[in-house]
């Protein structure tokens, strides 16, 4: 009974020093310093750079997000990272699962619109859909735990058009996240710029100790003529700041 009750206790102290991080701990030390002076950091990378990803927190969802193989995209024309720091203050696990599952809420979000120089409304309509190539409207299903769950939504995007995504969800004690994968091709106006497969946002929030850490990613192949390329990177890099700010605005509601 002596040597259970030791192997448990040394199990339990062993879990708590797992579970137990700073965000400093998954960002490491110069990202922390500056995300403690800015709140955010964002790298961008285009077409012919590096793509590694240099501002991944060393987590568990976020290695799991961008080592799928969803996210192998050859040769992408673009690899978008954002890296926030935000004070943990009534931020929950459950909660935060809730609101990235509620998909229909973000409908009628903004963004800053780069080519007009003003905030617009960014989904015109939002919803739930019953199928990768559907536009049959259900439920936003946001009950229980979302590891594992996985959902398929139309965004009708102000520039991109209407688009189908699978949108998947991972989660644990301490992590949320989701991943979306464009269904059907996204249009700039009459032109398809992005096939099926090749536009991936993903977003993980990590609550440690001190903070809580939210790291968003995009990566993209789309087609790169003229001045579309130019659009598209704008486009695509100021929906993660959109989202973001819509996550975090529900956040504080």
């Amino acid at each position: 009974m002596k040597r259970f009750f030791g192997v448990a206790m040394a199990a339990l102290v062993l879990v708590s020093a797992v579970s137990a991080y700073s965000a400093q701990d998954i960002v490491g030390s110069a990202h922390f310093e500056t995300l403690k002076k800015e709140g955010k950091i964002q790298n961008n990378k285009f077409k012919g750079a590096n793509t590694a990803y240099s501002l991944m927190p060393s987590t568990e969802l976020s290695r799991k997000i961008v080592s799928s193989g969803k996210n192998d995209i050859a040769e992408p024309s673009l690899v978008g990272e954002n890296l926030y720091l935000i004070p943990r203050d009534k931020i929950s696990i459950n909660r935060a699962s809730e609101i990235l599952r509620s998909i229909s809420k973000m409908q009628g979000m903004k963004y800053y619109s780069h080519g007009k120089g003003k905030w617009m409304e960014l989904y015109r309509d939002a919803y739930c859909i019953s199928g990768p190539e559907s536009t049959t409207k259900v439920a936003d299903r946001t009950s229980g735990s979302a590891n594992g769950q996985v959902q398929y939504c139309l965004l009708n995007d102000n520039s991109l058009g209407k688009t189908n995504y699978k949108v998947v969800y991972s989660q644990t004690e301490n992590e949320i996240a989701m991943s979306l994968v464009n269904t059907t091709p996204v249009s700039f106006g009459p032109i398809k710029a992005v096939k099926p497969d090749n536009l991936q946002i993903n977003l993980v929030l990590t609550l440690c100790d001190d903070y809580a850490v939210v790291y968003m990613t995009v990566k993209s192949k789309f087609l790169s003529v003229g001045v579309l390329e130019t659009r598209m990177q704008n486009s695509l890099t100021a929906r993660l700041t959109a989202i973001y700010d819509w996550f975090l605005m529900e956040l504080k509601a």
